[in-house]
């Protein structure tokens, strides 16, 4: 594409048989390429069969390419998170794509639960309007509108990029006048026992 900007055809977030949990297509891949739902489905089948199956371990971003097509992919359990793009297009940037969008997934769908076995169907599909978002926040008619994780989960939360790091430096501050009161009410406590 001219002027230097990076076209993505096809952004699919398909569970490990090929089915749609979420897709966002760009006009040229929905009129031009893939015209129809059956094309479309197709071409998802397609791609989750020339795909190595997920294991349950997060995997890196790795690459394939289908029908001539540059798809570059992140996969953990039964998830996997695909970029679709012309065979020209630069896929250092793709791969940063693919990379903020599975991350902002995993956080934005398993919340602050430290136990989470990764990015499952299930939490898709439970934070299905965040993950429709998150799509949409990334790609704007094919072209990379975002990769950074922080500030796609900023957009998601609808948080102001510039709070997010005042927020953790008012987060900081706190967490040090607390400890601060603590140890000199401790302090106090002990002096006069003394």
């Amino acid at each position: 594409m001219e002027d230097g900007l990076c076209q993505i055809l096809a952004l699919l977030v398909l569970d490990s048989e090929g089915q749609r949990l979420a897709v966002k297509y760009s006009s040229i891949g929905k009129k031009e390429l893939w015209v129809g739902s059956k094309a479309q489905i197709a071409f998802e089948k397609k791609i989750i069969s020339k795909l190595p199956k997920p294991s349950a371990a997060r995997s890196e971003v790795d690459v394939a390419v289908i029908d001539e097509y540059t798809i570059l992919f992140q996969a953990c359990n039964d998830v996997v998170v695909c970029a679709v793009a012309s065979p020209t297009e630069n896929e250092l940037v793709v791969l940063q794509l693919v990379e903020g969008i599975f991350a902002s997934m995993s956080s934005i769908t398993q919340g602050s639960s430290f136990l989470s076995s990764g990015l499952t169907k299930q939490l898709v599909l439970d934070g299905l309007s965040d993950v429709l978002f998150i799509l949409d926040e990334v790609v704007d008619e094919g072209i990379i509108m975002e990769t950074d994780e922080d500030k796609i989960s900023a957009r998601i939360k609808m948080i102001d990029e510039t709070e997010v790091s005042g927020s953790a430096q008012a987060e900081q501050m706190f967490q040090k006048a607390t400890q601060s009161a603590k140890s000199k009410l401790i302090s106090s406590l002990l002096g006069n026992r003394g």
